[in-house]
């Protein structure tokens, strides 16, 4: 969207939550309520093409509509409190939509709902909430701004921690979360945050240095759309942890020159739902982990693995990793390819969004490579 457009629908919520108040102080069909329904519905209807929807997800106190949020105001935080209360973590909005069904939004806003909220058809809610959990904050690490800079006790104790995955033993956060605050302190001194990637070469590791990569591009797109505290550590973490399931595919298939045979794709496959089961038995681990490494490769438009039910929405931090996680494939040298340049990286990441990847995610990420300078 336009910032225009995007201003349009900061507009069209204060809409709603002038008549979210005109409901609580009067009626739901009083004139004043009906007014500000009816103009929200107008704004709709100018903002959107035919057959298009908004899609608006909060996390914690922000709402994002894709992928950026929108400024906060009374208006807009009136909005996210009648969301939060309800556990709604995603609404999205059809053109089509009637005033009628826009009067839902404004009962909830109005806490006129009984304590529940349905979907209907040009209106849909997702009531599987993203919450950001406790997870310990490191603040005190020193600013990690290379990949040489991690200090070599911190590289044994996260070269333990992986290899305890392997054994199934309980995971170990203490070593990532040291990680993920030394580069967040590097970043906050305006280092360049590519210096942080592990230099091109083709690892046998590749598994642990591909999760240190998407960690550092990860955090990269959190400081660019003004993610901070909790929720930037835990978007770290979830990159750190995102290919955790690997870790029990065997190296024959992951290191396999040549393309993958049925059994073999089908066994590779596997590796999100056990990374996300190997994360759930592991308590303190942040739910962004665990959606991360579930979602990160069922592709923007749910085309990918493994198959969501119908309606499901996928989490911000799973799409912020699927950008990372594509950049890093492409530009790492592995057995079975060469390394691509910055140019076609770039080239082919944009072919892709839309489709595997979140186009306004694709686009903020390579703007950002091209401001930092990012050469390969």
């Amino acid at each position: 969207m336009t910032p225009e457009e995007r201003g349009t629908i900061c507009r069209f919520i204060a809409h709603l939550a002038r008549a979210g108040l005109a409901a609580s102080l009067y009626a739901l069909r009083h004139p004043q309520t009906v007014k500000q329904i009816d103009a929200a519905h107008a704004l709709l209807q100018e903002t959107l093409p035919g057959n298009g929807e908004v899609n608006l997800m909060r996390i914690e106190a922000d709402l994002f509509l894709e992928g950026r949020p929108l400024p906060r105001d009374q208006y807009l935080e009136r909005f996210v409190r009648s969301l939060k209360e309800h556990r709604i973590s995603q609404v999205t909005i059809g053109r089509d939509v009637e005033p009628a069904e826009l009067e839902s939004l404004v009962r909830m806003i109005a806490r006129k709902t009984g304590g529940k909220v349905e979907s209907s058809g040009h209106l849909r809610f997702s009531t599987e909430e993203v919450e950001i959990e406790a997870t310990p904050v490191a603040e005190e690490e020193p600013p990690i701004r290379s990949f040489t800079d991690i200090p070599e006790r911190m590289m044994t104790q996260l070269v333990d921690t992986f290899d305890a995955c392997t054994k199934h033993e309980p995971l170990d956060l203490s070593s990532i979360v040291a990680v993920v605050s030394g580069f967040i302190a590097a970043f906050r001194k305006e280092a360049n945050p590519f210096l942080a990637l592990v230099p091109l070469r083709q690892m046998d590791e590749y598994t642990f240095t591909h999760s240190i990569d998407v960690c550092v591009l990860n955090l990269a797109q959190g400081v660019s759309l003004g993610f901070e505290g909790q929720l930037l550590h835990d978007i770290g973490i979830a990159a750190m942890l995102h290919d955790i399931g690997k870790l029990f595919v065997p190296k024959e298939v992951l290191q396999k020159p040549g393309e993958l045979d049925d059994a073999e794709w089908a066994f590779m496959r596997q590796h999100t739902v056990k990374g996300a089961e190997y994360l759930l038995n592991n308590p303190g681990i942040p739910r962004l982990a665990v959606l991360s490494a579930y979602e990160h490769h069922m592709r923007f438009d749910l085309s990918g693995y493994p198959k969501p039910p119908a309606g499901w929405q996928l989490n911000l931090a799973s799409q912020i990793t699927m950008v990372s996680d594509c950049f890093d494939a492409m530009r790492t040298r592995r057995v079975y390819k060469d390394v691509v340049d910055f140019g076609r990286v770039a080239g082919r990441m944009l072919e892709i969004s839309g489709t595997m990847l979140n186009p306004s995610l694709t686009l903020n990420f390579i703007n950002l490579l091209k401001k930092m300078g990012e050469q390969l």
